[in-house]
């Protein structure tokens, strides 16, 4: 089976990916190893993927052993099943403010003894037989990963409670809904937030959890990765898209022979 982002993270490497929240074409993974990514996160909270476009990238990750991740839209039995049963590597779970959601949701991602997971024999297990169930079952209860996203002033207040859920391997951060939260919209480069974050990290370092973050720029990448982060989400396809495109259009168009 893939799911080595686990693996990766755990050996201690650092691993890049990015937020796929509008391309749906499977081929996209491709263009994403030729770049270099580990992983990708599928947004299925703000998305408008269906259960088939998720399965479809995560086949192409499976293939191409790149990381997946998928940030499901509630964190309720159906959501986690369905989506856990693609084959992806983890669940990110949006705006955790009560360490349950977290415990309920690793009981809905893994097997018996650690879970509640109902048995599937399909992709999940790369297609084997009941022959390998046992061993496959223990490879996933092993490397999956749930993500706890903070994202609100009460996610910080209770990280600590969080992050000693058993269950939980990773943290992650929602800047724009924290900056919300604060009372800052948008202003997520506001040095409070530095502070919030950081504390946020030790904490998770604490627990021996995987620091996750989201970066849109370098310098806040640089500051990231010195603050220990492993998990290192660079942009969005809209984002990284309008970037690349905005830089050669206004190149262009400032050529002296171009004519406006």
């Amino acid at each position: 089976m893939a799911m080595n982002l686990k693996r990766k993270l755990r050996s201690g490497k650092t691993v890049v990916g990015t937020m796929l929240g509008l391309v749906t074409s499977p081929n996209i993974i491709y263009v994403l190893k030729q770049a270099g990514m580990d992983f990708v996160i599928v947004d299925c909270e703000h998305g408008t993927y269906t259960f088939q476009e998720v399965s479809g990238l995560a086949a192409m990750c499976r293939a191409l052993d790149v990381g997946i991740l998928v940030r499901i839209p509630q964190p309720d039995r159906q959501s986690v099943q369905k989506f856990s049963d693609m084959g992806i590597d983890g669940i990110m779970l949006p705006y955790v403010e009560d360490p349950k959601v977290v415990e309920q949701a690793s009981q809905y991602a893994r097997y018996k003894p650690k879970g509640t997971r109902g048995v599937s024999l399909g992709a999940t297990v790369d297609f084997k037989g009941a022959d390998d169930l046992p061993a496959v079952l223990e490879e996933i209860n092993d490397n999956f990963i749930i993500l706890a996203q903070i994202e609100s002033r009460t996610g910080v207040e209770r990280i600590d409670e969080i992050m000693a859920v058993p269950g939980c391997d990773a943290v992650y951060f929602g800047v724009y809904d924290m900056s919300v939260s604060y009372d800052r919209p948008g202003r997520i480069n506001d040095p409070i937030f530095r502070d919030i974050i950081a504390g946020v990290l030790d904490a998770a370092r604490r627990h021996g959890k995987i620091l996750g973050h989201h970066f849109f720029s370098e310098e806040g990448a640089r500051w990231g990765l010195a603050h220990g982060v492993q998990l290192a989400c660079w942009q969005t396809d809209t984002s990284q898209l309008a970037a690349s495109y905005r830089k050669d259009v206004d190149m262009l168009k400032q050529d002296p022979n171009f004519k406006k």
